[in-house]
């Protein structure tokens, strides 16, 4: 297992998204893996670091259906066995089906694009800019560019309620909309380790961490940090960008909301 009885391996530079893996009893899940250099790190590091085989992935997971953080599955799956399966968030189904679009984002320019140059310090190798296919794009023109190669591998994470299991030791799914409308989080309640894609960043360096303010609905966004900060207490918080934030308590106290300080609270 990773330092301290965590259950979350991180991997340095990924590209522009996080990818990590979670290690289990029975083998691995990659979580957000974004690029094709993605891709070749979440194997090196299983092979070169921890000493096991991309043979030993059982899972790979997405926080949301953008191609930041879906881009490189496909390569990924090429060295996993034919039972590893693709987890992708519920409402995806109606955007392979045809029956649902992406959802629309806002804030491009003061949202996202001071994050997106931020994080091109994560790009390390020509790979980290390659992607198997165009799906995941949340622009018009192209949310109908959903078809992807490997359909036949996906599984849907949706049950009763909000939370759910994720079918993955104590990990759970937690539905966290906001920055976009299939936005989940993982979350273990016995190491106290939470992924949360892209609801929450942490890229300034001396700002720390805050809410994205890429999003596709602020409220939502809101909601479902609320509803984190209400639900769990997790020790350590792995982005889908910038630094793990760690706290001896509750990392979520240490994130900025939009109109306020940290620790949640006030307006």
């Amino acid at each position: 297992m990773s330092p301290l009885g965590t259950a979350v391996h991180e991997i340095p530079h990924t590209g522009f998204a996080r990818a990590y893996l979670i290690e289990g009893d029975s083998g691995f899940a990659a979580v957000d893996v974004g690029s094709r250099g993605s891709a070749l790190d979440v194997a090196d590091h299983l092979t070169g670091v921890l000493g096991s085989s991309p043979e030993r992935l059982r899972l790979i997971a997405a926080t949301h259906f953008h191609i930041d953080h879906i881009g490189g599955i496909g390569y990924l799956l090429r060295r996993c066995p034919p039972e590893t399966t693709v987890l992708f968030p519920g409402p995806v189904r109606g955007y392979l089906n045809g029956t649902e679009r992406m959802s629309v984002m806002r804030n491009w320019f003061v949202g996202l694009t001071p994050a997106t140059l931020l994080c091109t310090r994560s790009v390390k190798r020509a790979a980290h800019l390659r992607v198997m296919t165009l799906a995941g794009i949340p622009l018009p023109g192209f949310r109908r560019l959903v078809r992807l190669p490997y359909r036949d591998r996906v599984r849907f994470l949706d049950g009763s309620g909000s939370r759910y299991p994720m079918g993955l030791g104590e990990w759970e799914v937690i539905e966290t909309p906001g920055h976009s409308s299939d936005s989940v989080s993982f979350y273990n309640g016995r190491t106290r380790e939470l992924i949360c894609g892209d609801l929450i960043l942490n890229v300034l360096r001396k700002k720390g961490a805050f809410l994205n303010r890429f999003y596709w609905d602020r409220g939502r966004l809101e909601d479902s940090f609320q509803y984190l900060l209400e639900n769990t207490r997790p020790l350590r918080i792995y982005p889908g960008h910038g630094a793990v934030v760690n706290d001896e308590e509750n990392a979520l106290l240490k994130v900025a909301g939009f109109r306020r300080g940290r620790n949640g609270r006030g307006r």
